[in-house]
């Protein structure tokens, strides 16, 4: 792979973190923060980064417990527009 494509992965993974972080909503706040973490995810595997890996491995679950625990508990998704 080359270095370009590597960082921008990289860029990727923080700004999208970067945007979760302004969301109010806590829906659309662990569903921007899965999405940088699936990016981390390919950050590290492409540098062979298994803290990175193993982290936004972590990160994903937690996201996706909380966010079908918000779906189930208010029968339906609450993310607001």
């Amino acid at each position: 792979m080359t270095n370009l494509l590597i960082e921008s992965i990289g860029y990727i993974a923080i700004l999208t973190g970067f945007f979760a972080i302004t969301k109010k909503d806590m829906g659309k706040f662990r569903l921007w923060h899965l999405i940088s973490s699936f990016f981390y995810i390919i950050y590290g595997a492409m540098l062979n980064s298994m803290p990175l890996v193993i982290a936004g491995i972590v990160f994903c679950i937690i996201h996706v417990y909380h966010l079908i625990k918000m779906y189930d508990s208010n029968k339906g998704p609450k993310l607001k527009t």
